[in-house]
């Protein structure tokens, strides 16, 4: 299969990897924003101000490359590995866990947010479903690939923002017409997006690098996910060649349904 940007594909290794994209790390220190405020804030609309200035870097990236370094658990499982991550604005994805050695242990691609999954090593697929909905029953998040390459990016909401909030010291928050909020705190002499909710999950961003943050802790409410995610070799607005995009379907792969995927296996730990 073509790798991306059209190098070769390298091994894989793991489906709960897909978090996030999710997008991600060595971050342990990804504490994002600390104890953020639980009281209602007043409204600011300089709040929006500051997270159009905060986002207008990543609000600019149309394609990323990324390996994703993660650690953490899923599904009650201890969890460690790497993805190899190519993402394209129009619901355009390709994500591989890389393996120690042999085939991939999954590749998945989406066209328009309609994604395939295969599983070399359990010579499985599954073809045309929604993209979130595969994120979602993998991971418990369910991102479409869009919303993926923003989340990494720490640039959800960056074209919805629709009320800023503030509260007394240096915190701020914008909702967004999709439902998410965005906390913004000072980092490194600038307003920075250090946090996001979006439905039941939660992702706090650190280890900013050219306006970018390089490190996320990713949670669910319900305490299902809690991933630490370091985004390494990133590079932003490469062409990315349209058949890494494309799955070729194994000859010998049995199909399978979305219901019977399941969520963590390759990544367990001792």
């Amino acid at each position: 299969m073509p790798g991306v940007g059209g190098r070769p594909a390298p091994g894989t290794r793991g489906l709960a990897l897909l978090a996030v994209g999710t997008a991600l790390l060595t971050a342990a220190c990804a504490s994002g924003g600390g104890t953020r405020p639980s009281t209602p804030g007043t409204d600011a609309p300089v709040a929006l101000l500051d997270f159009r200035r905060a986002t207008r870097p990543c609000a600019a990236v149309r394609t990323l490359t990324a390996e994703l370094s993660l650690s953490g658990r899923a599904g009650g499982e201890r969890l460690r590995g790497r993805v190899v991550a190519g993402l394209a604005e129009g619901g355009q994805a390709r994500l591989e866990g890389l393996a120690p050695f042999g085939p991939p242990l999954f590749v998945l691609t989406a066209q328009a947010n309609t994604a395939a999954l295969v599983l070399p090593r359990e010579r499985q697929i599954l073809e045309s479903a929604p993209m979130h909905d595969v994120l979602e029953r993998l991971t418990g998040l369910p991102l479409s690939a869009d919303e993926l390459r923003l989340a990494l990016l720490g640039c959800l909401g960056a074209d919805a923002p629709a009320t800023g909030f503030e509260w007394p010291g240096p915190w701020r928050a914008v909702d967004t017409r999709d439902g998410h909020r965005l906390w913004l705190a000072p980092r490194d002499g600038a307003w920075r997006v250090v946090s996001a909710d979006a439905g039941g999950w939660r992702v706090d961003y650190a280890g900013w690098l050219n306006d970018v943050p390089r490190q996320a802790r990713v949670q669910t409410r319900d305490a299902n996910v809690d991933l630490q995610v370091e985004l390494r070799q990133l590079s932003m607005n490469v062409a990315i060649m349209p058949e890494a995009f494309q799955m070729t379907r194994p000859p010998d792969a049995t199909p399978v349904r979305l219901d019977e995927l399941i969520s963590v296996a390759p990544l367990r730990t001792p």
